[in-house]
Parts: C-alpha cells; sequence; structure tokens
C-alpha cells in the first residue's frame, strides 16, 4: 500500500503537480532518510501487488537508490540528474570485484563460483564514516506508479546517492552540486545518533550485523525463518514457507550493498529453497543480460532477482504479471494484462568510498 495515500487525502498527481521540481528533490532524500511507522508496510488491506512492492524498501534511508522514494511517494520524482558526477576514488572498494571462474548457467555454479570468488576476494567490511554510493535506475511510467508500475515503463529515473556507512549522513546531487543532509532516522536520546534502518525479514542492516551472519546456506535460512517468525504480519505463507524466505532475501539484497561472501549465502540459500526457480536469462533495466532467480506470487506476479553471471553482482529486479489479474484493496480495484512489467530496476554501480561525491 502506498504510505502516502495513507495520509493524505490529495492524490499523488495533484501532489506532484503543487510542488516544484526542487522541492520535490529536497522531499525524495527527507523520505529516503525517514523511517515508516514500524511494520506497516506489512499490514496491506489485500495482499495486492502494491503490497508486494511496499515490502521492499526499507524503513529508512534506501541504500540500494532513492530511486525507490519516486515508487514510494506514488509518482515520479524528478530527482537530481547525473550532472557533474563524482570522480573515481583511488583504493575505493567494489562489491563486484571479486575474481571470475566463469559464466555460470546453473544455479549450483551460481553459488559454487560466487562463493569462491568471495573467499578469494577482498573483503568487504566498511568503517562506520566511509560511504556507500549506488548508482541505481529505475524504470517509471507516464501512468504513474504507487507501489508498482501503473502502465508501461515508459521512462527512466537514475539516482547516485551516497549513504554513510552509520546512517547518519546521506547526500544526493542537486543541479549539479553535492547536497549532504543529516539523516531523519529516530536518535537515540542518550547518544543523539540515528538509528540504523531495517528491512521486511531482517532486525538489521548494519554491517556489522550482516558480516556477522552464517555463511552457510542451511544455517543461513534457519535464520531468515526464525527472522520471519518474528514479523508482526509477514507476506508468504505467514513467514515460514518459500515465499517469505525469497521475499526477504529479495528485500535485503534491493536495500543494502552486501559483502559478498553474504551474497552468496544468499545464493545458496534460493538454490535450495524448492519454490525458487533458476533463470537462465533475465534481461535488467539497462539492457544487460543476466540469470536470476524466481518466484509466482499470488499465482499472477512473477518476481525476478538479476544476477551478472560473470561478476556474480546483483544486478537488479523485474516483476511480471504472468497471467491477468484483478486486486481490490483500500486504494481501489487495480486490473493488470498478462506480461505487465510492474517494477523494473537496475543497479548499475555500487561500492565502498571514503566521502561522498566520489566513485568507487
Amino acid at each position: 500500500m502506498n504510505q502516502v495515500s495513507r495520509i493524505s487525502r490529495v492524490s499523488d498527481a495533484d501532489a506532484a503537480r503543487m510542488v516544484s521540481a526542487d522541492a520535490f528533490a529536497d522531499l525524495a532524500g527527507q523520505i529516503a532518510a525517514t523511517p515508516l511507522p514500524e511494520h506497516s508496510a506489512h499490514r496491506p488491506a489485500s495482499r495486492s501487488a502494491t503490497s508486494q512492492r511496499a515490502r521492499r524498501w526499507l524503513f529508512g534511508a534506501s541504500v540500494a537508490g532513492v530511486a525507490a522514494v519516486a515508487i514510494i511517494a506514488g509518482g515520479v520524482i524528478p530527482l537530481p540528474g547525473q550532472s557533474a558526477p563524482g570522480r573515481p576514488t583511488a583504493g575505493a572498494s567494489h562489491p563486484s570485484a571479486v575474481p571470475s571462474f566463469g559464466p555460470v548457467g546453473t544455479a549450483a555454479q551460481l553459488v559454487d563460483y560466487a562463493t569462491l570468488a568471495a573467499a578469494t576476494g577482498p573483503a568487504f567490511n566498511p568503517g562506520p564514516y566511509q560511504w556507500i554510493y549506488t548508482d541505481v535506475l529505475q524504470a517509471t511510467s507516464s501512468a504513474g506508479a504507487g507501489g508498482y508500475l501503473k502502465g508501461a515503463p515508459d521512462g527512466r529515473l537514475e539516482q547516485q546517492i551516497w549513504t554513510r556507512v552509520d546512517y547518519q549522513e546521506y547526500a544526493y546531487l542537486k543541479n549539479g552540486k553535492l547536497v549532504i543532509a543529516a539523516s531523519n532516522l529516530p536518535r537515540s536520546a542518550k547518544t543523539g545518533q540515528a538509528s540504523a534502518p531495517t528491512t521486511f525479514g531482517w532486525p538489521l542492516v548494519s554491517y556489522g550485523y550482516l558480516n556477522s551472519l552464517p555463511t552457510s546456506p542451511a544455517r543461513l535460512m534457519a535464520v531468515i525463518r526464525d527472522n520471519l517468525r518474528r514479523e508482526t504480519n509477514p507476506i508468504g505463507a505467514e513467514g515460514t514457507g518459500n515465499v517469505g524466505v525469497f521475499n526477504a532475501v529479495q528485500a535485503l539484497m534491493q536495500n543494502v550493498v552486501l559483502p559478498p561472501r553474504l551474497l552468496a549465502a544468499l545464493y545458496g540459500v534460493l538454490a535450495r529453497d524448492p519454490g525458487v526457480h533458476f533463470e537462465r536469462s533475465v534481461t535488467d533495466l539497462a539492457g544487460r543480460t543476466g540469470v536470476g532467480f524466481s518466484t509466482v506470487q499470488e499465482g499472477y506476479l512473477k518476481e525476478q532477482i538479476v544476477i551478472n553471471p560473470k561478476t556474480y553482482a546483483y544486478m537488479g529486479y523485474v516483476d511480471v504479471a504472468i497471467r491477468a489479474h484483478s486486486s481490490t484493496g483500500l486504494d481501489g480495484t487495480t486490473h493488470f494484462r498478462k506480461g505487465q512489467i510492474l517494477g523494473w530496476a537496475a543497479l548499475l554501480s555500487s561500492g565502498i568510498v571514503q566521502h561522498p561525491g566520489q566513485l568507487p
């Protein structure tokens, strides 16, 4: 469910017409750094495509791209563009800068090669004052959006974002200039520090927590299932079935630039899940061909994770209706046609840098 529509009777389209582009850019940053009400994304009126899309985003600053804000806010927000991009950074770390053991053609190869590459590649453990850079390309539609694309994906929105690892600040480009802003996440009364955000299926997304997780797929699967049992209203087989696990894994990949060792373990979780299918060829929004994992949810919605077959890095996602479907919720009835793309995004680049404005 679109979070904005829950608290305002003004339509998204009307709101877009009333606010300037610069104001939208500032609003985007604020939304990206503001947590949603606790667990509100997991309480849809009906388990429609809108509810499925709502669980994607972090309860707080989206590490994998503030372009997501355009979807949360229910419309295409003209966020700052790509002018005056940052400069490459000497010594910066990139999660896909790992050895390649060849292209993958099966799920088993993906897990094996990604695990080997992660074990021999550089460490990915950023310090609290370093920054995570992401460059995300998001599909938009002239028909609007509100947790899903309401029409053909006829537009593109690219966004470069820098998020400090401790979540105290984030940065973006506005009119060619770098804007650094304090996080609006809840702050501790004792320390004054912003709290780390969370996402569906995970109690924390800090690198301290992520690097503490087991890399054995079986043990990691057990952790995910335990996390899902703690959700107030989990999505997918009451949080204990295959759909719940897939959704938790997908939410983490979409919102956080992950250490390669954990990413390889998550591939292992998906590969051993009987409800998840390996895709030999998936095209991301940037036109790149990858492999991936997918599930069919609610009988009509195919959700696909796209993975680079040579570097084993996460590339993005594609959501498509594989059959016609009508869904009714508090925001009305929505009709999806067979073959309609409901969501499409590509992670173009990511990595660790020393300060905002730099590129990995």
